[in-house]
This record gives structure tokens, sequence and C-alpha cells, in this order.
């Protein structure tokens, strides 16, 4: 025989259950973003990190591991098929800071967004999600854990 305690609970427990990551995301400050994308390695919250900066014009740059974006306001100073030279805003994760730099972008040096299926309609799959070996070995040169899964070379919008 099992005896259940009487209790009333109070109306302040019963919470509804809150926004999913990614839908959440689009309100954080890209400061918040970098921070989710560089504590979460091989996370779904790097993911979102990765997608959600990728929607405001930053892309992550292959060879020396860093997320930029074009200055505002800016066109590049010369633009190629597979290049674009201007004025970037580069994100350094050591110090935490943004720099303006004058680069030379190749276009197949930086991720290319590809959405995974479990994020597509902006529901949160909690799944692992695969990690190509491409990816894996970037991961490794960086140590700082994993590029953005999902993305791929793609020029920069003006």
């Amino acid at each position: 025989m099992t005896i259940e305690p009487e209790f009333h609970l109070p109306a302040c427990y019963n919470v509804s259950a809150p926004a999913p990551g990614p839908a959440k995301a689009q309100s954080f400050s890209d400061e918040t973003l970098f921070y989710m994308f560089y504590s979460s390695p091989r996370d779904t919250l790097q993911e979102v990190a990765a997608q959600e900066l990728y929607s405001r014009n930053w892309r992550f740059h292959k060879e020396i591991k860093l997320w930029l974006t074009k200055e505002t306001g800016q066109s590049p100073f010369q633009k190629g098929a597979t290049f674009e030279r201007g004025t970037y805003t580069f994100f350094d994760p050591d110090t935490w800071q943004r720099a303006k730099k004058e680069a030379t972008i190749y276009y197949d040096q930086l991720e290319e967004r590809v959405l995974p299926p479990t994020l597509g309609g902006m529901g949160l799959n909690m799944g692992a999600l695969p990690m190509n070996a491409n990816m894996a070995s970037m991961q490794a040169q960086a140590g700082v854990g994993a590029p953005p899964m999902g993305l791929q070379a793609q020029p920069l919008r003006g």
C-alpha cells in the first residue's frame, strides 16, 4: 500500500516550456552567440549559434579560424569571381574583441551554410549532429572546438 502525501502545488510552479534554442537565439547579442559557439564544441548549441551568426552576415574563415563580416555600408575595393578585397570586421576569441582590417577574402576559404534538418523548422532536435572528417580535422587544427557544422563557402552579402 502506497501512501500519497496531501499537498497543494502553488500556481507559480506551473510554467510553460521555454522557446526552443534557435528561436530564442535571434534575441541574443553577437557576443553571446560567440560565447555559445566557442564554449559548446560539437554541441547543438554551437550549431544554433553558427546558424544565427550566419543569418547576421558573419562568416567563418576556415584558414584563420575566425568569424568575419563586411563593414557596414562599405563595398569591396576589388571583387573577382573567387575573391573580394575590402574592410572587414573580425571577431578575435582570444581577446574577445572585434577588429577592423583590410583583407582579401577568397570565397573557398569561407564556410558555406547548409541548414541541417534538425534546425530546418527552427525546432531543436537534441540528438548529436554528425560531423564529417573535414570538420573534425579543422577542429583539431583550430584547437578551440569544432567549426560551425553545416556551413560551407559562399560569398559575403553586400
